[in-house]
């Protein structure tokens, strides 16, 4: 059976790429051993989830600091369909 994928146009946004290339900057891919069947696994940042049991390392392991909740996100105002508001 083939198919095809619905395709992503890339950022054209600068101010979406600058800040894409600035997250990314930051990532790190760590090792480890699974803690619960000592497979070899990577992570980003010392977040780790073992493909072969299902053990995830708590998310306060990590080796930085995870960026707050926003619900919205940087969504511009206008951007938003009638009637939402952006802290609704």
């Amino acid at each position: 059976m083939t198919g095809t994928r619905e395709h992503t146009p890339p950022a054209t946004d600068a101010r979406t790429a600058a800040s894409a290339a600035a997250f990314l900057e930051g990532q790190e891919i760590t090792t480890t051993g699974c803690g619960r069947c000592g497979t070899e696994i990577s992570g980003v940042n010392g977040r780790y989830a073992c493909g072969n049991c299902g053990w995830v390392n708590h998310w306060s392991e990590g080796h930085t600091e995870l960026p707050a909740y926003d619900p919205v996100g940087d969504v511009p105002v206008g951007d938003l369909p009638a009637g939402e508001h952006p802290r609704a």
